[in-house]
């Protein structure tokens, strides 16, 4: 009985130290350029963090044709961007560091490989949840690089035996248009800040 005892106190002691490690361990909540929580039932501005000037995201006409769309930068803050959501793969209200999550305006996903200008394009068409082998290319992540900026990167955790890619986010050009990609640290990858949008209904607008 007193073994018995003894092994049901080991396990519990142990599953509390667990519980308390994991505690520990959670990631930092993503801010806005307020200093505020980031939340998955509310919208936000992305925009980069540089010299001079530049617009928000939006979607364009595809390398490959007109869809899927692509993920663009404008060349102008006063042209018309897109708000987004940032759904975490918990389905949890707070958007935490380093942790996966679904960019929604429509879904924003990395494309196929573009052979012909060696890219991993971002663009649309992927589906909300289902984390998964499935949905691999439809995560990313947002990467503290200081106070209230980040790093956008695809980097999926959802699927520990998948063969993935790991790369930040970056520009690249085409036929005159500023193209979200996947890039390498020495490449410039995005700087990104937060504005909430005034109200959560901005996008139906």
């Amino acid at each position: 009985m007193k073994t018995s005892f003894v092994v049901k106190l080991s396990f519990l002691i142990l599953a509390l130290a667990t519980k308390a490690q994991l505690g520990t361990s959670e990631s930092e909540p993503v801010l806005d350029v307020y200093g505020n929580k980031v939340e998955s039932n509310l919208e936000y501005k992305l925009l980069e963090v540089k010299n001079g000037t530049s617009g928000g995201f939006s979607i364009h006409g595809g390398t490959s044709g007109e869809c899927p769309l692509d993920v663009v930068q404008l060349s102008s803050p006063t042209e018309r961007d897109h708000y987004v959501r940032l759904l975490p793969f918990d389905n949890s209200t707070v958007v935490r560091e380093s942790t996966d999550l679904n960019l929604i305006e429509p879904v924003w996903t990395v494309g196929n490989y573009n052979d012909s200008l060696g890219k991993w394009f971002l663009t649309t068409g992927g589906i909300i949840g289902h984390p998964g082998a499935k949905t691999l290319l439809n995560w990313f992540k947002l990467e503290k690089v200081s106070v209230s900026i980040y790093n956008l990167v695809h980097c999926p955790s959802v699927c520990d035996s998948c063969v993935k890619l790991c790369n930040k986010v970056g520009i690249f050009y085409v036929d005159g248009v500023r193209r979200l990609v996947l890039v390498r640290d020495d490449d410039q990858p995005l700087r990104l800040v937060l504005f909430p949008a005034p109200n959560p209904s901005r996008s139906s607008m």
